[in-house]
């Protein structure tokens, strides 16, 4: 039997792992079954088991899978001087490239809603769910910390307002995901309008 190849398996899991996201968000993470997502993959079963052994690897998978955007935008600001000038200026970038990147990935959000419901539930996912929130907490956290050490004054401490604007950016999550008539650009821009009022951005000319 001929070997496949890398390329080849990576095509493949991601086939699999695009026809669960789909499932997923059409039905849910329990009605979905493994007989849903071999049809939705146009592969066999022997294949699909091949890569994901049970539904529940399978979720974990879909699960760490919708977040490589989110870690790629917390990864970027691990560099002590790639941080932005400010926090409204560290809001617009992770909000720009994670809440944009993902949506498309996840069905107006929708996926990301079903995840966080079945991680009040299933530890595993909640652990996954628990280091991405904990990591935007601390991007926020550095550079509120930096911008009081540089002389600004905040209204609360960098570890609660951390999680006040995580806050924020999950709202647009639930809102879009629920009812779906967000202007995902002109939240931003009114999230950074705030921040500026309440002295966590450079007053614009």
């Amino acid at each position: 039997m001929p070997k496949i190849s890398d390329d080849r398996k990576l095509e493949r899991s991601r086939q699999i792992l695009d026809a669960a996201r789909r499932c997923f968000a059409e039905k849910g993470f329990h009605r979905a079954s493994m007989s849903d997502v071999i049809k939705e993959s146009g592969l066999s079963a022997g294949a699909v088991y091949s890569y994901y052994s049970s539904k529940e690897e399978l979720i974990a998978a879909v699960a760490r899978s919708m977040f490589v955007a989110y870690e790629a935008g917390i990864h970027s600001f691990d560099d002590p001087q790639a941080h932005p000038a400010s926090p409204e200026a560290a809001v617009r970038a992770l909000a720009e490239r994670i809440l944009l990147e993902i949506a498309p990935l996840t069905d107006g959000f929708r996926m990301v809603l079903t995840v966080w419901g079945e991680a009040a539930n299933n530890p595993a996912l909640r652990d996954t769910v628990r280091d991405i929130v904990r990591g935007l907490r601390g991007v926020f956290e550095r550079v509120l910390t930096d911008w009081q050490a540089a002389g600004h004054t905040l209204p609360a401490e960098p570890v609660v307002l951390a999680q006040v604007m995580v806050s924020v950016m999950q709202g647009v999550v639930v809102q879009q995901g629920l009812v779906g008539d967000i202007e995902v650009e002109d939240y931003i821009d009114a999230f950074c309008a705030v921040l500026r009022g309440v002295g966590l951005g450079e007053p614009r000319p």
